[in-house]
């Protein structure tokens, strides 16, 4: 099974150690720090030009000038091996050196990303140059050689270097074989079989190790660009990894709940380095367990449910009492990134605003807490029945509309998906609204391949425009969802259809064009690949009981 390294990383489930190709070029890669870093965790760059080839397993790099094989092994340790000669150049910052160690190794320091590199070989040479400038070295490369080929590794850490590995390079790739077959065993039957593949390789080597302010293995959202976990991407990908590893799915909650702050409000993303507060995401993880819990029975443990109670009370909590005026308003969103949607229509004009998704996930938080504590459902109920009759005044008998916190008189009838998001309310949605919405979706927001963010012959719409427009996994998946609540198979089938083909034709992209789908953005994406798993699954399902 070969993917495209033009677009998808290299790497392994529980590292950060990636090769990828950035701006025409192939990086080894640190995948530390956030996305906000202009570095993006790059350690050095492979000189020379060669025809790559990238498998789940091994790296495969053919020039004229020979042939390199790369895997990834224990820790952040490269193994590699090949004929000719293959060459990389430290990137480049302010402090960069080499050094050799007392027990007579080359070590390189990547100093700006607080790396050192230190190379070994078991065939072969290894050789270091640098140009020495006073308190650092310039065009710092390292080099592997042998007239019989080599054959060595390349260990990444901060302080001490790891022992020398007794495990060859065959044994490395053989065990990153075996640990995604093992994985790929696990994951649900359904799809086309490469993109299955795919995106189960992806879930799988998009994660890295719980690593400072990571508490636990988290699902990044790519290796590419994308190198944080985000709360409420992290839902979709708890759902995605659950039938492969439940404690892995646990964990994606668990890394944002674990700096919640104490008034209830959860980070906007996390990574190793910082848990960022500046905005928020939309409160979707009760309806995420709502799903866990009715797709896996057994994931929900009494260990599981005591943790989960307070961490959702207090992100209703602060939802409720700090982004609304009182009781009798809506929750709104005070920046578009806090919606998830970051640049969407409904923001056109700033914010706050009051957006009808907000108030139907508080309703479905209501209805998980009912769920994991019994003894005070009818409390959460009422609760629910509340934010159900706040919702309603968004109604405008043709949608849900949006109300900007600077216009309150003004309830705007956007052409946004937004409006859509009600229907996740099965039968608390009175039926003759949810009969309205569905009808109302099927004039031009399904394109023959999914729901378009934005309708087509909108005038926010742009092909290429993020939340204006383009097709996204996590909405469609809560569209699809939504239908399933309103007792329409037929229309959730048809979404499922479209959006498993736009992905097997485009593969797991960040998101696709509307029309052409055309994969846009980031091509190595955990949401996009954990929706197509689920969703095909569910179709293969489906499938199998009309068969029968």
């Amino acid at each position: 099974m070969m993917f495209d390294f033009a677009h998808i990383p290299f790497s392994r489930f529980g590292r950060f150690l990636t090769v990828s190709q950035m701006d025409g070029q192939v990086w080894l890669r640190l995948v530390k720090g956030g996305d906000l870093r202009p570095s993006l965790g790059r350690l050095c760059r492979i000189v020379g030009q060669a025809d790559w080839t990238l498998s789940p397993d091994v790296l495969v790099a053919e020039a004229s000038t020979g042939r390199v094989e790369f895997a990834i092994g224990e820790g952040e340790r490269l193994h590699l091996r090949g004929t000719g000669e293959l060459t990389f150049a430290l990137e480049g910052s302010r402090y960069d050196y080499a050094y050799v160690t007392p027990q007579g190794d080359h070590c390189l320091v990547a100093a700006y990303e607080n790396t050192r590199l230190l190379p070994r070989v078991t065939r072969g040479a290894v050789s270091v140059f640098g140009t020495w400038r006073r308190d650092h070295a310039d065009d710092v490369t390292l080099t592997f050689t042998g007239p019989e080929g080599f054959e060595g590794t390349i260990d990444f850490f901060p302080a001490v270097p790891p022992p020398p590995e007794a495990q060859t390079f065959c044994q490395a790739r053989d065990s990153a074989a075996s640990d995604f077959s093992d994985w790929l065993s696990r994951t649900p039957p359904g799809g086309e079989p490469r993109a299955r593949t795919l995106a189960s390789w992806l879930l799988w080597a998009n994660t890295v190790p719980a690593s400072g302010q990571l508490t636990r293995p988290a699902v990044f959202m790519s290796k590419n660009h994308m190198i944080n976990i985000w709360s409420w991407d992290n839902a979709f990908s708890a759902l995605g990894v659950a039938p492969m590893d439940a404690d892995l799915a646990f964990g994606q909650f668990a890394a944002i709940f674990d700096h919640q702050h104490p008034s209830g409000l959860l980070p906007d993303l996390v990574n190793d380095r910082e848990a960022s507060f500046a905005f928020t995401k939309p409160p979707v993880h009760g309806w995420a367990i709502l799903r866990l819990m009715q797709d896996h029975p057994d994931w929900l443990t009494d260990t599981r449910r005591a943790a989960l109670v307070p961490w959702l009370e207090r992100q209703l909590s602060w939802w409720l009492t700090y982004a609304r005026k009182d009781d009798r308003s809506l929750p709104m969103y005070f920046h578009g990134n806090d919606s998830g949607w970051d640049n969407a229509s409904f923001f056109a004009e700033g914010g706050p605003v009051a957006s009808p998704d907000l108030p139907t996930f508080l309703i479905l938080t209501c209805d998980c807490l009912a769920r994991l504590d019994p003894s005070r459902a009818a409390h959460w109920q009422a609760v629910a029945d509340k934010l159900t009759t706040l919702l309603l005044t968004l109604w405008t008998g043709e949608t849900f509309g949006t109300r900007l916190a600077a216009d309150p008189g003004r309830l705007r009838t956007d052409k946004s998906l937004i409006g859509f998001m009600p229907l996740l309310l099965g039968p608390r949605l009175p039926t003759a609204i949810a009969d309205r919405l569905i009808d109302r979706l099927g004039q031009g927001w399904i394109t023959q391949w999914g729901p378009a963010t934005e309708h087509p012959q909108s005038p926010f719409y742009e092909a290429d425009g993020y939340w204006r427009g383009p097709i996204w996994a996590p909405t469609t998946m809560l569209i699809w969802d939504g239908l399933l609540s309103q007792d329409r198979p037929d229309l959730a089938t048809v979404i499922a259809r479209r959006f498993c083909r736009l992905c097997e034709t485009s593969g797991m992209a960040e998101n696709f064009d509307a029309l052409s789908g055309q994969g846009l953005r980031d091509r190595a994406f955990a949401w996009t690949s954990a929706a197509y798993l689920i969703i095909s699954a569910w179709l293969a399902r489906t499938d199998q009981g009309l068969q029968e």
